[in-house]
């Protein structure tokens, strides 16, 4: 009675603001539940993000084994960048082998039969390096396998085990694809600074790449079939081989011996990295490959490939190898976006370990059995082909993708081609393309490998009779610099080019198209595609075993019809040039500072020509300065320099 005094005898205005506070509470709980039973329906109704369903996945040299349904007594899932703890099952912790990711060891898995990765699309591994078992064969602590851990098959050595195939076909099922938003990852240990020094090549950081390397006549290390939305980076591909050669070359004695295919396989991989025409927006950064019996990158492509400081270097066959032999055509909207990618001694077998700064073991070209493209075409199309500080050398064919290969939209610019058996460059047009080709360093020395290059342990050429010495095929296909097809309603640019040349012919072009069977068609209608060159300097040397006297400047073939457009160049040392002082052509001596003399010394003279010294810089007194015409859109030269408005003829400024 007294409480219910008490509560009367309160202000009315006390009593009306109590009410109102637990309707205002009453109002908030229930705009609570509403909310949260709204985002109960969104949640259950929509599909949930890629970003939210990702996982990351870890490999570390002290991780466990992988627990699966298989190996019940496995003893990490992978899921947690830390070690093996030392006991127990199925722990929280990272696998000790890539091979992980995709088999489980226990014989049980077969390929055949759907051997699936434990990943999924959208999924980030970090590959911090691995841990071979006890019982594998040249363990190589803490790179990582990929094939069988011996050169037998049996128990003990269950890694992808499956009929028929034996050890060849011992790589990953296709990596899961992500999405345009959320790729899949395979990352090195390093990937967020395994470029530390900002240098452009992987070869010089290789120790920050986190390393796999095929084995035991493995056909590929990393299989790309069939994905998209796909990111390797800071990773080192290779194969510890440096002993036997397979395919290429087997029947040359003298160099390293034949591969046993036969069990005891040898400690071999064919390829690195594996395409079809369904591979499609790959990124590839920070990626070093080398030292494979037939090509670091193998097969068409499907789409968009972007490569940022690539590496593809002393493969026996190929840097990138786009026939997979049965002609299969690049897919719709395939794509190569190149920058800073480099290809050297593609050709030559690789010595293992690596103790020489040119480390070949054994050279050939296509007179011995091998082959030595850096890029390789076939007889299909590619859209687009953008290549920005590409650097080819010393490959025992040709540098840059041959003209079987059609491109509808081709850009190749600050880039250089040195010292290529074959052209320096090589490539084909669809109709209608488009071809740019500017500010390039170039020089065609195509005899240059048959004496010993700087940091070569020896000799290649076959006359020589050293152990593992089978180049001859010097100049092939007639020693033609740039060897071009072109076809009807296209439009070639060769703008702000240095071409130093000691080659039969410099620019040789034809009109018409390869088909599926190496097949030349060759047409009549291009009379009328605009060829146009201007701001490029020649300096043209008389090598005496071209046997050729001074190169050919132009060359087209007859009855192609094709012109070419000349003004602001400068023609040194060529024959069948332009008329001097028409449309602004010099035929002066272009003086650049350590240019060699025109009387013919010997194949290393033009050695002085390379990025790392000043052989294509023009000396103060040469005509080259200012004598340009000034280019849209040529706003630097190679090194990066600034051009004036007057600029200087050629790829480099003063």
């Amino acid at each position: 009675m007294q409480f219910l005094q008490r509560y009367l005898s309160r202000p009315r205005e006390d009593f009306a603001i109590r009410v109102r506070l637990y309707l205002n509470r009453a109002q908030q709980w229930e705009l609570l539940v509403k909310t949260i039973w709204f985002l109960l329906v969104y949640v259950l109704a929509s599909p949930l993000s890629p970003k939210l369903l990702a996982k990351t996945w870890y490999i570390r040299p002290d991780g466990g084994t992988r627990y699966s349904a298989n190996m019940t007594n496995g003893q990490c899932d992978g899921k947690s960048d830390v070690p093996y703890s030392g006991s127990g099952v199925n722990q929280h912790c990272a696998f000790r082998e890539f091979r992980y990711l995709y088999d489980d060891d226990s014989g049980v898995t077969r390929y055949d039969s759907g051997m699936v990765w434990v990943i999924s699309g959208g999924d980030t591994v970090i590959v911090r390096g691995c841990s071979a078992s006890t019982d594998q064969t040249n363990p190589s602590n803490p790179n990582c396998r990929i094939g069988w851990d011996r050169g037998w098959g049996g128990t003990g050595n269950n890694w992808c085990y499956y009929l028929n195939n034996g050890s060849y076909g011992c790589y990953n099922p296709p990596i899961p694809s992500g999405t345009a938003t959320q790729h899949t990852r395979i990352l090195g240990q390093n990937y967020a600074n395994c470029n530390v020094g900002g240098s452009t090549d992987p070869k010089q950081y290789a120790s920050n790449l986190t390393q796999l390397f095929g084995g035991f006549g493995v056909s590929y290390t990393l299989n790309l079939q069939n994905t998209q939305y796909v990111d390797i980076q800071c990773l080192e591909i290779t194969t510890h081989n440096g002993k036997c050669n397979y395919g290429v070359g087997q029947a040359f004695s003298g160099g390293p011996p034949p591969c046993s295919s036969n069990q005891p396989v040898d400690d071999f991989a064919m390829n690195g990295l594996l395409f079809n025409n369904n591979s499609s927006t790959i990124n590839l950064q920070d990626v070093y490959i080398h030292g494979f019996n037939s090509s670091g990158l193998y097969g068409p492509i499907g789409g968009p490939i972007h490569m940022t400081r690539v590496n593809a270097s002393f493969n026996a066959f190929a840097g990138w190898n786009f026939d997979d032999g049965s002609d299969t055509p690049d897919a719709s909207g395939s794509q190569i976006l190149a920058s800073y990618v480099t290809m050297i001694g593609n050709g030559c077998y690789e010595e293992y370990p690596v103790t020489h700064a040119f480390p070949a073991r054994a050279c050939y070209d296509s007179s011995s059995g091998g082959f030595g493209d850096a890029w390789s075409g076939q007889d299909t199309q590619l859209d687009v082909f953008h290549c920005d500080h590409c650097v080819m050398m010393y490959n025992t064919k040709d540098a840059f993708i041959g003209p079987h290969t059609q491109i509808a939209d081709l850009s190749i610019t600050n880039s250089i081609s040195i010292g290529n058996m074959g052209a320096q460059w090589k490539w084909g047009n669809t109709q209608n393309a488009v071809s740019l080709f500017q500010n390039n360093l170039t020089v065609m020395n195509c005899h240059r490998m048959a004496e010993q290059l700087p940091g070569a342990p020896q000799n290649f050429n076959i006359s020589t009779g050293n152990a593992g010495a089978y180049l001859s095929n010097f100049c092939r296909a007639a020693g033609n610099g740039f060897s071009l097809n072109t076809r009807s309603g296209s439009t070639n640019k060769f703008y702000g080019n240095t071409v130093i040349a000691a080659n039969a012919t410099i620019v040789f072009m034809d009109c018409g198209y390869y088909a599926p069977g190496n097949a030349l068609h060759e047409e009549t209608n291009c009379g009328s595609v605009p060829n146009i060159w201007e701001d490029n300097l020649f300096l043209a040397y008389t090598d005496p075993a071209i046997n050729n006297g001074a190169p050919g400047l132009w060359y087209a073939n007859p009855g192609s019809n094709i012109a070419f457009t000349s003004s602001h160049n400068l023609e040194y040392g060529v024959r069948n040039g332009d008329s001097c002082f028409l449309t602004r052509i010099l035929c002066s001596d272009p003086q650049l500072r350590n240019q060699p003399p025109q009387r013919w010394i010997k194949e290393t003279a033009l050695d002085v020509f390379n990025v790392y010294s000043n052989g294509f810089r023009p000396s103060p007194t040469s005509p080259l300065i200012g004598a340009g015409g000034a280019i849209p859109g040529l706003t630097t030269d190679y090194y990066g320099k600034s051009r004036p408005a007057s600029p200087t003829i050629g790829a480099v400024e003063p």
